[in-house]
């Protein structure tokens, strides 16, 4: 059986750095558009050499963002999410988003206090987990064409027949795993969520109750004549109309 190779990164490819990762790692995926700016000192004094320079150097940083991740992950804390597992990253980074924006909300509940680098693990771990699937999925794909032109009975196709359903129960294995992690990803940002969104209700609520109490137990205003000044006027003319039936 042929060697297999790691296909080369497309534009679609989403890039995760391990937060516990070396630098190099990170500088890769995060700064690397830096690179070429120390070349434009020169450009007072030689506008040429400063041009050719940059260009040189951003296809240096080009060609290295395309072939050293490849090389050094996920050895090195960088890994990149295929195309065909978008759906799934996506879903997860849905949770994420929710889980950080509704965690504040805990108060003294939330354990961690931060749940930010926890979630940076968890967020690299799927990502790792996603990356492994599509190696193992393009290998299967590799062993199942490079065997398919091999006689029936051939040692070696039934010998590649029966590790790829070793294979594929290792396939099926890590697709378990990475709907545990992003159901466990779910099932916190709808808990978290509902408590956030309970708290807010409930400040709400009491704001409400506070401004009804304020507007209930307000200053009474001043008494005016006017109540007074009735009285009065009618007793006077039905005392004007009794004397004019006279």
């Amino acid at each position: 059986m042929g060697k297999h190779h790691s296909r080369s990164r497309g534009p679609d490819d989403v890039p995760v750095t391990d937060p516990d990762a070396r630098l190099p790692a990170l500088l890769l995926s995060r700064w690397w558009w830096a690179a070429p700016l120390p070349a434009l000192a020169l450009w007072p004094a030689a506008p040429l050499a400063a041009v050719t320079l940059t260009v040189a150097l951003s296809g240096l940083v080009a060609a290295a963002r395309a072939v050293v991740p490849r090389a050094l992950a996920p050895r090195h804390g960088l890994v990149y999410v295929p195309p065909a597992a978008l759906p799934a990253w996506r879903e997860a980074e849905r949770a994420e988003q929710r889980i950080r924006a509704s965690w504040p909300s805990l108060g003294a509940m939330a354990d961690p206090p931060d749940i930010g680098p926890a979630l940076d693990r968890a967020r690299y771990r799927l990502a790792l987990l996603l990356h492994r699937r599509d190696e193992l999925d393009r290998a299967l794909q590799e062993l199942r064409a490079a065997t398919n032109g091999l006689p029936a009975g051939a040692p070696l196709r039934a010998e590649a027949h029966e590790r790829g359903a070793e294979f594929a129960a290792r396939r099926a294995e890590l697709s378990d795993r990475i709907a545990e992690r992003i159901g466990a990803l779910r099932r916190l940002a709808e808990a978290a969520g509902d408590h956030a969104h309970h708290v807010s209700r409930s400040d709400r609520a009491r704001d409400a109750l506070r401004r009804a109490e304020a507007a209930a137990i307000g200053p009474e205003p001043a008494p005016d004549a006017v109540a007074e000044l009735t009285e009065r006027t009618e007793a006077v003319l039905a005392a004007y109309r009794e004397l004019s039936a006279l």
